[in-house]
């Protein structure tokens, strides 16, 4: 175990290169200025929260027939489906961390978030429905 000290790392800048050349642009990436001039300031982009327009009311209700003993929780909109239902189901996957898919005008959200599914739709002002 003799010898072993910490390896000096090489450095992929411009500058520190033998060549002169960045690792990004040999690989055909420009790289960003290491600092914004003064006075000029990256304009923020807008951030989509992927919900759009919901519908007035939401019936969730949890499933396990047919699913191999597993419980999913079904989302289905009484006032018609939302206009982007991909999107909306990005937002509950990343709002409550589980997983999910889109079934028809249904999402259908693994394990049983009824209830936190419900206190995001609330958030929101949608009218929840606890269903069968």
């Amino acid at each position: 175990m003799a010898g072993k000290g910490k390896k000096e790392r090489i450095s992929v800048e411009a500058d520190a290169s033998p060549l002169g050349i960045s690792l990004g642009a040999l690989l055909g990436k420009n790289t960003p200025p290491k600092e914004a001039p003064p006075g000029k300031t990256r304009p923020e982009a807008p951030v989509s929260s992927g919900e759009g327009k919901l519908p007035g009311r939401a019936v969730l209700s949890r499933e396990t027939k047919g699913r191999g003993g597993k419980t999913v929780t079904r989302i289905s909109f009484r006032d018609g489906s939302p206009p982007d239902t991909a999107a909306l189901l990005r937002s509950l996957r990343a709002a409550l961390g589980c997983g999910g898919t889109v079934e028809g005008n249904d999402i259908l959200l693994q394990g049983d978030q009824t209830v936190r599914a419900g206190e995001w739709f609330a958030a929101r002002r949608v009218k929840v429905t606890r269903g069968q």
